[in-house]
């Protein structure tokens, strides 16, 4: 067995090797999480990435997608700063609210309630304090990047070539997303080339093994399915299509892990005492970039002209909000108005509001959001009816080729 599913089977010297003597790549959000973690996070993780210095290497399709997304990412990492002030401020409001309704109360002494509002907003000054300490550490990437320049000497040029054309490779892409052969395939809802990006930067490691001979340690920081063996919500393995695509087009074996994973096996192996702190946040992190729904669509009536049924939308964790994208199969003749109302929601869900629009003729998305300011939406599932119609300018297969 171990013969015929060589690629599946690893030996201590399997494991060895590729630590040893192997190449190190990760995708692009490994990278781009150096912006968001705290600075012991950031900095456990760089050492690693430094440690195999000269067996560094990254794909030319995560080299352009952090350059494309590196501003973004220290954007909204300050922006974070100015996004937790705000429920501190929510908390004085509501106390002031609760203060007032036990001063309202005569036979309760006045000097308990003068005590609840002065240890809290003691507390909430010492928090402002805190974030705003923490924003000032926080380095100045644009003046001066130090993950730029330590990820450039760790790497030392070893950044893969850009293709001459990849547009055959766009049509494989999107033949794998259809059939739901990994990876990326889940990566549907991203904007233009985006679907494609997880399978360009797959094929470029894969060749880089071959043309090394080399096997590869591909560190990710990707929980969905189109990467991932799940059981009953426990990540199991790497997909095993992975595993065996990269032996069968290299002759190499490859080992795929979380940074998580990863940082621990490394911190390991280097004798060092692990940090749970640190791994914490990364775990954090990666849940957070976990969708938080699931879509099914079932559809009564659908021509060219309008089309109806219903999304269900499985919440998988609790949210303020969230969106389900349907399809219109057959697309319709032109961009269509689209209503959308919820009929079923899980026991103790919040009131919530539904908006519905699409600018396409192929798809449309529904926006499902809590209507209590302090109440989440709970995992569970929402039905929702939907109609799109295209209005008296639609036309008919049947107008359209003259038949009655």
């Amino acid at each position: 067995m171990r013969d015929r599913f060589s690629w599946y089977f690893f030996s201590k010297d399997d494991y060895d090797a590729a630590w040893d003597i192997g190449i190190l790549t990760v995708d692009t959000n490994v990278i781009l999480d150096l912006y968001r973690y705290n600075k012991s996070t950031r900095e456990a993780l760089l050492l690693a990435l430094e440690s195999f210095k000269g067996r560094f290497w990254i794909s030319h399709q995560t080299a352009k997608e952090f350059i494309k997304n590196r501003r973004v990412v220290i954007t909204d990492m300050r922006n974070d700063f100015e996004r937790a002030t705000k429920p501190i401020d929510d908390l004085e409001k509501a106390l002031m609210t609760t203060v007032g309704t036990i001063r309202g109360c005569r036979v309760i002494p006045r000097e308990l309630s003068e005590a609840l509002e002065k240890d809290v907003r003691a507390a909430s000054e010492a928090l402002r304090a805190g974030i705003d300490k923490e924003s000032k550490e926080v380095p100045d990437f644009e003046d001066a990047d130090e993950i730029v320049q330590r990820l450039e000497s760790a790497l030392d040029g070893h950044i893969g070539t850009e293709p001459d054309s990849i547009s055959d490779d766009l049509k494989e892409a999107e033949r794998r997303k259809e059939q739901k052969i990994p990876p990326g395939y889940l990566d549907d809802s991203k904007d233009g080339l985006g679907f494609a990006g997880d399978y360009l930067m797959w094929k470029q490691i894969l060749a880089h093994s071959k043309a090394q001979n080399a096997p590869i340690i591909l560190v990710t920081s990707e929980t969905k399915e189109d990467w991932w063996e799940k059981k009953s919500g426990k990540t199991l393995n790497p997909r095993l299509e992975l595993l065996q695509e990269a032996f069968d087009e290299t002759g190499r074996k490859i080992l795929i892990y979380h940074t998580d994973q990863f940082l621990r096996l490394h911190q390991e192996r280097i004798g060092k005492k692990a940090d749970d702190a640190v791994f914490e946040e990364i775990r954090e992190y990666s849940l957070a970039r976990e969708p938080a729904v699931s879509v099914s669509q079932e559809v009564d009536t659908a021509d060219n002209g309008s089309n109806n049924g219903r999304l269900r939308i499985s919440v998988l964790r609790p949210v303020r909000n969230f969106t389900g994208t349907g399809r219109f199969k057959p697309g319709l003749s032109s961009s269509p108005e689209v209503s959308a109302r919820l009929v079923e929601s899980p026991d103790g869900a919040p009131s919530a509001r539904v908006r519905s629009n699409t600018g396409t003729t192929y798809d449309f998305n529904v926006h499902v959001h809590s209507n209590e300011h302090d109440k989440a939406l709970p995992v569970g599932e929402y039905l929702l009816e939907y109609e799109a119609s295209c209005g008296p300018q639609s036309i008919t297969s049947a107008d359209a080729d003259g038949t009655e």
